[in-house]
């Protein structure tokens, strides 16, 4: 039987942690499955979740604490408690989202039909009624994108996602790049070398995860900020497959072609509110390259909330 093993990291978020454990405990499952949680904070609010939730859980649950603070560390960490159990499979979520009943069997449906190495599914944003207004712009928030389920693409986001454990022995000790620890990123980087390995990615469309959305993130600085960061981290990382003075050249046109275009965007967008709201976010992540170009990066985690 094949044997997966979910990974999950949590960071002061003991609630949100509940709410996943509990989903997962409801799936629609056969096979054998077990959760590690790893707790990336000094308080251990996640310990306390799960030793309250082990007896009677459905799957063996194990939480352990990760000192050095980071989500690459946290990454890294459930990793390698995971590789002990000598999976076949390790699936991981985040502390902010919980499964429908279909996800797991789904990502494994994917996953046998092409053989692949990777599979990743949504995560759908919800939106308590109050924040209906917002809904326009859902695009902005977790990772969903309009692809056939099972279509080969590469991944830039790993809230929702199940590799195969030889991928992750083959890049141990640290699968995900400490480099990126307080910025994310990571999973991009792991994605993008997994890429340059031949491994085979695709896309489950039906194994769906939800994100709620705080209220903290309904706000344009909040969007403009996340995105600052995305082109930011976008350039980081295209230094690193694509180094050289050319390659540099050629993203800092294109970066200029971003600035230039949002700006007239924006301009012609200004009586349209979600208009204007998408052409701030091109702007933003336009001077997030920029700032990349400089050097520059943004720090989210490990960081006091």
């Amino acid at each position: 039987m094949t044997q997966i093993v979910l990974g999950i990291c949590t960071c002061r978020r003991p609630e949100g942690l509940e709410r996943l454990l509990n989903s997962v405990a409801a799936i629609d499952f056969a096979g054998s499955l077990s959760v590690i949680v790893v707790d990336n904070d000094e308080a251990s609010e996640g310990v306390r979740v799960c030793e309250r939730m082990a007896r009677g859980y459905r799957w063996p649950l194990a939480c352990v604490a990760e000192g050095e603070r980071g989500i690459s560390y946290a990454r890294n960490r459930a990793v390698r408690e995971a590789l002990r159990q000598n999976p076949d499979f390790i699936a991981m979520l985040d502390d902010d989202e919980w499964a429908e009943s279909a996800w797991l069997g789904e990502m494994m449906a994917i996953q046998q039909r092409f053989d692949a190495d990777v599979v990743c599914g949504p995560v759908l944003p919800v939106f308590t009624a109050d924040q209906a207004s917002w809904e326009p712009l859902a695009d902005y928030y977790g990772a969903h994108f309009k692809l056939a389920d099972g279509a080969r693409f590469v991944p830039f986001a790993g809230g929702n996602m199940l590799v195969r454990a030889a991928c992750f022995r083959d890049l141990a000790p640290a699968p995900f790049d400490p480099r990126f620890a307080t910025t994310g990123g990571e999973d991009l980087v792991f994605f993008r070398v997994l890429d340059r390995r031949g491994c085979r990615m695709h896309w489950a469309a039906k194994a769906v995860v939800y994100e709620q959305v705080p209220a903290d993130r309904m706000s344009l600085s909040w969007l403009r900020q996340r995105q600052f960061r995305a082109g930011s981290l976008n350039v980081t990382v295209q230094r690193m497959f694509a180094p050289g003075l050319l390659a540099e050249t050629v993203r800092l046109a294109k970066t200029a072609g971003v600035i230039v275009v949002s700006l007239a965007f924006l301009i012609a967008a200004l009586p349209l509110r979600t208009a204007r709201t998408r052409a701030l976010m091109m702007l933003s992540r336009g001077l997030g390259k920029l700032m990349g170009h400089l050097n520059v990066r943004v720090h989210q985690y490990g960081q006091a909330r």
